[in-house]
């Protein structure tokens, strides 16, 4: 087993921060081997920034995502500029209201529509849009429960502990609707 996974947007919306808790709960919770990069523009907020977290049950040889199995494109500019790279069979977590152009995907990519940023309003606090796209995230995939993700989430993100508990929870319960 090996999936590569980019959680894309802009800086400022945590996706480095999900990447690293992503990759941790994959390495210490479940033992996977994993190596997680990370991008971001030189104007840092506001400009292009990714997290990439690979996971396997073998030793990765290779430290980069050239072709994500999983996009969370948390902004448009990450559809934009990931797009082409997503092969058929790709599954993407597109937050309903930051992305409003799929149509760059090619055929066999499969999106879901998420109300992350909604969501992460509902909770409270729209800077932990990022958490909720981690509880989407490890449902769809089936890497992390809610107990193992939660876990990663109270031990490694900052802010309020009981936003962000709620906020992984409300992700992991979130119904994502495939288009």
């Amino acid at each position: 087993m090996k999936s590569e996974i980019r959680i894309a947007g802009i800086g400022g919306q945590g996706l480095v921060s999900a990447s690293v808790i992503l990759a941790e709960a994959l390495g210490v919770v479940r033992d996977f081997e994993v190596v997680q990069t990370q991008f971001y523009a030189s104007n840092i907020t506001g400009g292009a920034s990714s997290g990439d977290v690979i996971v396997s049950d073998q030793k990765n040889l290779f430290p980069w995502v050239l072709a994500p199995d999983l996009l969370v494109a948390m902004a448009q500019d990450a559809v934009d500029a990931h797009a082409e790279k997503m092969a058929p069979g790709t599954q993407v977590i597109a937050d309903d209201i930051m992305v409003t152009d799929i149509s760059p995907f090619g055929g066999g990519v499969k999106v879901h529509w998420a109300p992350l940023t909604r969501t992460a309003d509902e909770v409270g606090l729209r800077k932990c849009a990022n958490i909720v796209a981690l509880g989407a995230l490890s449902r769809l995939t089936g890497l992390l429960d809610l107990e193992q993700i939660s876990e990663a989430v109270s031990a490694r993100a900052p802010g309020k502990p009981e936003v962000n508990r709620n906020a992984v929870t409300a992700g992991y319960a979130m119904e994502l609707t495939a288009v």
